[in-house]
């Protein structure tokens, strides 16, 4: 079987690649080369007799050696080094920490053992106070949500009590059952929210406010959308107030379901001129 020339050099350059891997001295490797299949992103250390270095920027560190001593040494630090990385679950946290990893690994490697407990007991205590931070900003995040959904049917409440400004009052409605939506999601979603630490505060509850806003706004605009029979025209009557303040729900939960339904308006428009 005659293979093809095109297939037949990426077999040769593979064949090369790894020709060159053995033959190639540890220290004698740079960023950007390639290890075991592993494109080193930041080299920490590459020495005779042993190689640190992150891999495919993944936020973990590598380290390569045969060395007995060094792995002896790096046995040292593999508890505390085992707890950071169970600690660290997500590619944001572990690019975070990654570099400090990186340099108690070289401390080990090196025979400064102390320096390196000391670098990962470091990284300990800065890692529990930042998932301290974050389990706070995502209650205050949450908190808000609440007490804004709590404040808008406390208003929709004395708006229909009161008759005050009746014109807004069925569109208050809708609003805020999106608003109720949104606090459905938020509370569902709740621990793969991102919190940045370094914000921590009063930040969290703008955030959650302005959440709620935007499911407000949906709310809003469904209702417009089928006011204006521009979607489901059909429901465009008294007799389906549950069935559109579902759907307002639906948008308050659903940050894509606003701006989808939008797109097909704006494509059905275009094609019926």
């Amino acid at each position: 079987m005659i293979l093809p020339v095109v297939k037949l050099k990426k077999i040769l350059n593979q064949n090369q690649l790894i020709m060159s891997e053995a033959t190639k001295k540890l220290e004698d490797y740079n960023e950007g080369d390639v290890f075991r299949g592993e494109k080193i992103t930041t080299l920490y250390s590459a020495q005779p007799k042993y190689l640190i270095f992150e891999g495919n920027d993944s936020g973990e560190v590598t380290l390569a050696s045969s060395d007995d001593t060094i792995k002896k040494n790096w046995s040292h630090i593999s508890a505390p080094i085992s707890t950071i990385s169970g600690y660290l679950t997500t590619q944001i946290e572990k690019k975070k920490y990654v570099d400090q990893i990186g340099l108690a690994y070289k401390d080990a490697a090196e025979g400064n053992l102390v320096e390196a407990r000391e670098i990962c007991d470091e990284v300990l205590k800065d890692i529990k106070i930042y998932k301290g931070n974050v389990r706070k900003g995502r209650f205050y995040y949450l908190l808000s949500c609440l007490a804004m959904v709590f404040l808008v049917i406390l208003f929709s409440y004395f708006l229909k009590k009161y008759n005050l400004i009746e014109e807004i009052i069925p569109y208050f409605y809708y609003m805020t059952y999106a608003s109720i939506g949104g606090f459905l999601s938020v509370s569902r979603n709740i621990k793969k929210l991102e919190i940045d630490a370094s914000e921590f505060g009063w930040f969290q509850v703008v955030y959650g406010a302005i959440r709620i806003l935007i499911a407000m706004f949906s709310g809003l605009i469904i209702f417009v959308l089928i006011k204006s029979e521009l979607l489901l025209p059909k429901l465009n009557s008294p007799d389906n107030f549950y069935v559109v303040s579902l759907l307002a729900i639906a948008a308050g939960f659903s940050e894509s379901l606003v701006p989808n339904l939008l797109n097909r308006v704006e494509t059905e428009k275009m094609k019926g001129e």
